[in-house]
């Protein structure tokens, strides 16, 4: 900025002030500085055709962000006829993704005539979306999914928008779009809730949250916190016995994004079982490791992983819990109390040496950990090593309680997301 001004390079200038302002805006900042009114007006045709075009990109695009439709599309009118300015620059997906949104946000309280006329639009848009997202997947397919989902939600094709949204945010997630990921979790709450699936809701909201604040946000953030208060409750510090008590800003901060995606990023409920149990004996250090969760007043056994050298092997069990598959006197007590336990000898004398598992099996290191979801217990990972004491260091298990905090979230969107669509099916 100060070499633009400097070489009274003024148009350049103003790019990077759009810029600026739309990353103030998105991190809650106020610049008394900026009067937007006299910006705009000077916007005027000897201006750069590419600024002004990336400037009310850049608006449409924190408008709807916002939550502000109205503004979001008057933003999207004044971009328009600049477009052929924006011709190959990355900047022309935003518009062409934004405005779909804002359109589809839009629709249901629009006029007879507006819908007729959106309706053309958001499938033109769809299109280019759609060639694009067939060139290159990896930038452009989570774009072209959101928007299908919208087009399928105004359709009434519940089951396709569904389908397509966890889409979206599956593949947003896995090309590393974290605020993409966010904006369709925040997208597909807001379709759960009109269906009256609140529950679904909370939880994709709750996503949402995370994603706006791991890309830093912390203005939309706020935002999210005012429209749902209980979101910001949910993240107040938690006691000591509940499943957060390691202190995660300790760990390594690509750890702890690489667990959270791994674990948030799935909503199939095999695949996410799948992807918690890898990563949880990934990151332990573990041998072996149970999941078992509540099924009709009683404990079930729903998945089983080992490791063999470098190779980690999920199974499906689906059976009632054995006193021979695991220390059946900790499992108890870690239900009981949603309290962790963890013996770095087991060998040695404690609390549990009389368990039978434990004396027959001749345990080292164990961890059981209760997933627990505002104070209901979603299930329980049980981890083991039968070689070594004292593998589940401070460290390893702060990234385990990290995971158990969002895998229960997860499963239990993934258990809801699976009864919704047995309700559903034919």
């Amino acid at each position: 900025m100060d070499f633009a001004r400097e070489a009274k390079y003024g148009d350049t200038a103003d790019i990077i002030r759009s810029q600026q302002r739309f990353v103030a805006t998105m991190q809650g900042w106020t610049d008394a500085q900026f009067d937007e009114v006299a910006f705009e007006a000077q916007l005027t045709g000897d201006r750069m055709p590419l600024m002004v075009s990336f400037y009310w990109i850049l608006k449409l695009k924190a408008r709807f962000l916002s939550g502000k439709y109205a503004e979001a599309l008057a933003a999207a009118d004044n971009a328009k006829p600049l477009l052929w300015a924006s011709a190959a620059q990355i900047q022309l997906l935003d518009y062409f993704y934004y405005t779909a949104l804002t359109l589809a946000a839009l629709y249901e309280k629009a006029s007879a005539d507006e819908q007729e006329r959106w309706r053309a639009l958001v499938t033109a848009h769809w299109e280019q979306l759609r060639e694009w997202a067939e060139i290159y997947p990896p930038t452009f397919a989570d774009k072209h999914a959101l928007v299908s989902a919208e087009i399928a939600r105004l359709e009434g094709r519940d089951l396709d928008a569904m389908r397509l949204y966890d889409q979206a945010i599956q593949s947003a997630h896995e090309n590393g779009f974290v605020q993409n990921e966010g904006l369709a979790h925040e997208v597909a709450a807001r379709f759960y809730a009109t269906q009256g699936f609140e529950t679904i809701a909370q939880a994709y909201l709750r996503n949402a949250r995370y994603c706006y604040l791991r890309w830093g946000a912390d203005g939309k953030v706020r935002q999210l916190d005012e429209f749902y208060p209980h979101l910001r409750a949910e993240q107040s510090p938690t006691p000591p016995t509940s499943t957060i008590g390691a202190p995660v800003e300790h760990l390594d901060l690509t750890t702890v994004i690489k667990v959270s995606q791994a674990v948030s990023g799935e909503i199939v409920l095999e695949k996410l079982i799948d992807t918690l149990m890898r990563t949880a004996l990934e990151h332990a250090g573990a041998q072996r490791g149970l999941l078992i969760v509540p099924h009709g007043g009683a404990q079930r056994l729903e998945a089983e992983a080992t490791t063999s050298g470098d190779t980690i092997t999920v199974r499906f069990r689906q059976a009632s819990v054995s006193a021979a598959e695991l220390p059946d006197s900790v499992l108890h007590y870690v239900v009981r109390t949603q309290e962790t336990v963890i013996l770095d000898d087991a060998s040695a004398q404690n609390a549990f040496s009389a368990d039978e598992y434990i004396r027959q099996n001749r345990v080292r290191s164990v961890l059981c950990l209760p997933l627990i979801k505002q104070a209901t217990l979603i299930g329980v990972l049980n981890l083991e090593n039968n070689l070594t004491p004292r593998v589940f260091t401070p460290a390893r298990s702060a990234v385990l309680k990290l995971i158990a905090s969002q895998a229960a979230i997860s499963l239990e969107n993934a258990y809801l997301y699976t009864d919704l669509k047995q309700e559903n099916s034919p």
